[in-house]
């Protein structure tokens, strides 16, 4: 299969190693710099298993600034473009996918497209809305900054979700999970299909539900220096419980990284 995909950043990189293993991969992106490192086999991000999977293992995979030869000729096309979040507006940035949208509707793809940015509820509902020749599925990532290829070749479960009104695009989700199983090691891989909408609330839902978690202990730390009370023995004694289990919770200085602050 011919697969293109929008963007070189931890999302778009990581799926494109993982998609080249059995296809044909076009990255694409705007940055020369990004493009020629990719194509010379050198990790543009600093991810170890991107940077061994690249040097080392055979890919289908070129990299290119040639968006519309890449969207044109793709059967599939998966965009992983920015969607930062803007603290003045409260309002995530969708520019950067609805050019890319605009651009694969100019070049006549017929490709299926799956949007991977993160995006605010209900996007893809009204997107899909506004460019009703395009196939437009939403499957959510869920992986760290530094560890995205092995999250995708270790997935905790794969999620596609169908806009409202576009069941028949059913079998084309199913073939996109089906993608992402067979590129990936793990076995058994949890996978849901569902409305877009349920598909990007659970994304945020997600991230914010860690985000609590983080600062739940945080906050079980502060009181128990407040109070001189050893707070590893609290948690641990917590974490013996399976509901509430030993994970996620090392108290530090807060949450940071790209995706908990934003989608928060």
């Amino acid at each position: 299969m011919k697969i293109a995909i929008a963007g070189t950043g931890y999302v778009g990189l990581s799926n494109a190693i993982l998609l080249a293993q059995h296809h044909d991969v076009t990255a694409v992106d705007v940055i020369p710099e990004k493009v020629d490192m990719v194509n010379r086999k050198e990790s543009p991000i600093a991810d170890a298993y991107i940077e061994d999977y690249l040097k080392n293992r055979d890919l289908s995979l070129t990299a290119t600034l040639d968006g519309d030869s890449a969207y044109r000729n793709a059967e599939l096309i998966i965009i992983a473009a920015p969607t930062n979040y803007d603290d003045v507006t409260g309002r995530f940035d969708t520019r950067a996918v609805e050019s890319i949208l605009a651009q694969i509707r100019r070049v006549g793809s017929k490709a299926v497209v799956i949007i991977k940015s993160t995006i605010p509820i209900g996007y893809t509902k009204k997107i899909s809305a506004r460019y009703p020749e395009l196939s437009i599925l939403f499957a959510p990532e869920f992986l760290r900054e530094g560890k995205a290829l092995y999250d995708n070749l270790y997935p905790s479960r794969i999620i596609v979700g169908i806009p409202k009104g576009k069941e028949a695009l059913l079998p084309k989700a199913r073939l996109f999970a089906s993608l992402m199983q067979e590129g990936a090691i793990k076995e058994n891989i949890p996978v849901l299909i569902t409305g877009s909408s349920e598909a990007e609330s659970i994304k945020l839902f997600s991230n914010t539900f860690l985000a609590i978690r983080v600062a739940y202990f945080n906050e079980i730390d502060t009181y128990a220096e407040e109070k001189g009370l050893h707070t590893a023995d609290i948690i641990k004694g917590m974490g013996y419980d399976p509901r509430i289990g030993d994970f996620y919770n090392n108290p530090s200085f807060g949450y940071g990284g790209y995706c908990l602050p934003k989608d928060t």
